[in-house]
């Protein structure tokens, strides 16, 4: 499942602080960094580490902040096209460039609540003006804590995350900036659209973070909403450095495609298959033995270990903590306030209702591969369907019976062709351009990184830049996710600052034999990706808060999951596929029309199991259950119908659980919206280009400036419903 990451910093509220607008550049110059902020951080500090005794007055202390103030308006970011990224940063420069950007943002924050009168421009825009300049400052620090080939470098990018985190905690925690947005809203201005909608949820945010507690309370829970950001950056950290691995025989690796036994490191006369996507996959989908697979499946739900078990206790007791403190009755009431769905009971009511008609689908799924096992196995095999036998099974079954030989597609979908296919999609579809920069040009922190640059069709005007990262490297995050690194927003000088984000996946690399080739899976999780990647750089939302993929969380996956559906179709199919041998040969009309044929076999195993991770995952937020294994046995059994492997403990390594919290169910509640969405394709046009730039209009350049449910609205026609949902899975929609 693909994910997507706002950006490295996250808000008090899950919302990402990246790209608000930057400060206004002197009347008749352009915005230039004139100093390393590194260095103003040196000058900075010790001022701001004088005693308070020696700051006789408040005026005294407001000149000192004014001063500082105008050094520090000297590294402000630059507006002008892109701002310039610096990925050659070292350990001591990521510390010091974090430090810089969170003395400067303090600085201006003190500042903030001496404006008189309090005016909206003043309050509520300064204050985005703000965040969005300390978001800007750290993108960069915080995204090499997650790419980086430097370890030195990887821990420092995960302390500034850390640390500004917290600082963002308490931000929203000062009662003087409160106080200032309480007396600018009083003053009744007449607001409208995004200015309205960012006061609200401004104050909205300020209330979700203790304001109008005690004092006292609000100590309380700033302490716990730190040691939240830690416990979750540990928790990621911890499973993002498992090195962990399985050695195997040449016998055990019986069915294990041959170009992976060849990349394959050897240990002492074995084959070293590590933990990360692409060995593990792979291996689960071909090796033959049932006890190597087990082997490396129980070690694959071991990663994270006691340790991450341990913290996810103490963060679900932390969360209930902070809920009571706040007045909501658990944690996922408190989550959900702010999503379509806005109650656990909603989202439990639509799990429950998708689950019952899943079973009907599921279960004779279910026996077919049990049949398949007792066939393979013969009479010592125990027939029931364990968590290392499920991919094997599935992935015979679409040989078997559907002739549908994934390493065989594989040879169509080398990784060049994919893209430039790809690409194109999304440029006939959405009216866009892309141009890859070439590497002379492209300042990027790996030679495997590529940069390309988004422009209008028509106008020619670039729109955005985005970088792809493609590849495994140690210590690199291991899945697949869409990060922004700049969110694009409204100068104050009336410019558009544009967004710059970057794909992060970890597909096979080329060998000396054969190029990167994709699965068709893989090639799903590309098209995922990358319409995020278009949420993100497409954007013309005003203020950061909404801009690109900042919208209510259980509709962020909705763009990328419509975009999933193209890779289903053949005259897609045919433009991004080509043999790597030779890419004139298409991928044969027979093997798609096989794969469409599958498309749904097993769809309600499939859908159980994210029903399953849905319903623990909110179950773990409203329930304050102690023992979190001995659930997941139990919810794992009950509504993916396949058993929990014994000795494992699989939620330490379920990283949604810190950062997606009681959110999980947004990929199948998204999915909703996705396929009502692509009906109207289907309807007008896999590739017409109005109602692309419809889509592209109604949907991806608001972000979060207004209710999604209007911007489906507006879209379709008419209020979205989940009949295309249900009729894309196989179900109807009568009860």
């Amino acid at each position: 499942m693909g994910e997507s990451a706002h950006g490295p910093l996250q808000g008090v509220h899950g919302q990402a602080l990246r790209g608000l607008p930057a400060l206004p550049a002197r009347p008749g110059e352009p915005r230039a960094v004139v100093r390393a902020p590194h260095d103003l951080a040196r000058e900075i500090l010790p001022l701001l580490e004088r005693p308070r005794r020696d700051l006789r007055t408040r005026s005294q202390e407001m000149r000192i902040y004014a001063a500082l103030l105008a050094l520090a308006l000297l590294a402000a970011p630059a507006s002008a096209g892109f701002i310039p990224l610096d990925f050659s940063l070292d350990a001591p420069g990521v510390t010091h460039v974090c430090d810089a950007a969170k003395v400067k943002a303090d600085l201006r924050l003190k500042a903030l609540p001496a404006a008189s009168p309090a005016t909206f421009q003043n309050t509520f825009v300064e204050f985005s003006n703000i965040l969005s300049d300390l978001s800007d400052e750290t993108a960069i620090p915080m995204f090499l804590g997650q790419i980086s080939t430097d370890k030195a470098v990887r821990d420092a990018g995960i302390e500034c995350d850390t640390d500004i985190s917290k600082f963002a905690v308490e931000v929203f925690t000062r009662q003087e900036l409160y106080q200032a947005m309480k007396a600018a809203a009083d003053r009744g201005e007449l607001l409208e659209g995004e200015d309205q909608r960012l006061m609200e949820k401004t104050l909205l945010d300020f209330k979700r973070s203790g304001l109008g507690l005690p004092p006292e309370q609000r100590k309380k829970l700033l302490d716990i909403r730190q040691k939240l950001v830690a416990l979750s950056n540990d928790f990621s950290k911890e499973v993002s450095e498992t090195k962990d691995f399985a050695l195997f025989t040449e016998a055990q690796l019986s069915g294990v495609p041959e170009d992976m036994k060849k990349r394959l490191e050897k240990v002492d006369g074995k084959f070293k298959v590590t933990l990360d996507y692409p060995d593990y996959f792979p291996f689960m989908d071909n090796a033959k033995d049932p006890e190597a697979r087990k082997a490396l499946e129980n070690k694959f739900n071991l990663r994270g270990g006691q340790k991450n078990k341990e913290r996810l206790a103490e963060v679900l007791a932390l969360r209930v903590e902070a809920a009571k403190l706040l007045g909501y009755k658990t944690h996922a009431h408190y989550v959900l306030e702010e999503r379509m769905a806005q109650s656990p009971e909603a989202v439990t009511a639509f799990l429950d209702r998708i689950r019952k008609k899943l079973y009907e689908k599921g279960r004779p799924e279910l026996q077919t591969l049990a049949a398949l096992k007792r066939a393979e196995e013969g009479p010592k095999s125990d027939g029931i369907l364990r968590a290392w036998d499920w991919r094997y099974y599935h992935e015979k079954l679409m040989r078997t019976r559907y002739q549908v030989d994934q390493q065989k597609i594989r040879d169509y979908f080398p990784m060049e062709v994919v893209i430039d296919g790809m690409l194109k999609v999304y440029q006939e579809l959405l009216g866009l351009s892309f141009r890859e920069v070439p590497p002379s040009e492209a300042k990027t922190w790996h030679p495997d990184v590529k940069l390309y640059e988004v422009s209008d069709s028509k106008t020619g005007i670039v729109i955005s830049r985005f970088f792809m990262d493609l590849y495994p490297r140690e210590g690199k995050y291991k899945h697949a996710a869409a990060f922004t690194l700049i969110q694009g927003r409204l100068l104050p000088d009336g410019a558009y600052q544009k967004p710059m984000s970057s794909i992060v996946a970890n597909f096979d690399k080329p060998t000396p034999e054969k190029p990167s080739l994709l699965t068709h899976n893989d090639v799903e999780t590309v098209f995922h990706e990358f319409g995020h990647i278009m949420h993100q750089t497409l954007t013309r939302a005003k203020y950061q808060r909404f801009s690109g993929t900042a919208v209510a969380r259980d509709f962020v996956e909705t763009p990328s999951q419509m975009f999933e559906n193209w890779v289903w179709k053949a005259p897609i199919l045919d433009r991004m596929s080509g043999h790597y041998q030779d890419h004139s040969k298409k991928l044969p009309p027979e093997m798609i029309k096989k794969m469409v044929a599958a498309k749904n076999v097993d769809a309600g195993l499939k859908y159980l199991r994210q029903n399953f991770f849905a319903t623990y995952d909110m179950t773990l937020n409203t329930t304050g259950t102690k023992d979190t294994t001995e659930l997941y046995a139990k919810l794992m059994k009950e509504v993916s119908l396949i058993p929990m492997s014994a000795g494992v403990m699989p939620e330490a390594s379920f990283t949604h659980l810190m950062g997606y919290d009681a959110g999980y169910y947004s990929y199948l509640w998204a999915e909703v919206f996705a396929q009502d969405a692509f009906s109207r394709f289907e309807k007008e046009g896999l590739l017409n280009e109005k109602t692309g730039r419809d889509y592209r209009k109604e949907i991806l350049e608001v972000g979060g400036s207004r209710e999604e449910s209007v911007s489906l609205s507006r879209f379709l026609g008419r209020e979205p419903n989940d009949a295309a949902f249900l009729k894309e899975i196989g179900l109807t929609a009568k009860p």
